[in-house]
């Protein structure tokens, strides 16, 4: 195939790829690198490692929400592009990560954590940021920037010395 259909620039073995939300796995894996290690726990709430995040249920409670949670999709999160415009993630200012948006991953987290939940966690699945959430805990079980954390845990191990959140020679893209 093309790498870039309108330069007619074909497909190379190095050609790189915007990963978008198959950075989840290589989330999801250190995650799971952490409880092997003995750092993280499945069913241990996220207020271990980020005490202010207390999103409300939808009764009014502030349940906890468990590791276990983020990483099954199962926390009662959402994402801004599956709600209305008015929505409460839009209102938050949260950022999915399709925008170019210069928000830090720990306020992106404080903002998602000020949206109510959309069901009880545990009670049903819901495509979400659970992952950027999973991602600050990673950061501070590790007391490394998440990137530096995923390539640490994952990617260096696995000899994928390209993968990682951004671009350093945007020339390749």
């Amino acid at each position: 195939g093309l790498a870039d259909r309108e330069a007619e620039r074909p497909m190379r073995i190095d050609s790189l790829f915007r990963l978008s939300s198959v950075s989840k796995p290589y989330v999801s894996v250190a995650a799971m690198v952490l409880v092997h290690q003995g750092k993280l726990a499945l069913d241990a709430p996220v207020t271990t490692w980020i005490p202010d995040f207390r999103p409300s249920a939808p009764d009014g409670t502030m349940p906890d929400i468990a590791i276990r949670q983020l990483l099954s999709h199962t926390a009662g999160l959402g994402y801004g592009f599956l709600e209305p415009a008015d929505g409460p993630y839009h209102r938050a200012g949260v950022s999915d990560g399709m925008d170019a948006s210069d928000l830090t991953l720990d306020e992106n987290v404080r903002r998602i954590g000020m949206a109510p939940l959309l069901f009880k966690p545990g009670m049903s699945w819901g495509y979400s940021l659970a992952t950027d959430v999973l991602g600050a805990v990673i950061e501070r079980a590790t007391r490394l920037p998440l990137d530096k954390a995923v390539r640490s845990l994952v990617t260096e191990p696995l000899g994928l010395a390209h993968t990682g959140f951004t671009l350093t020679n945007a020339d390749r893209l």
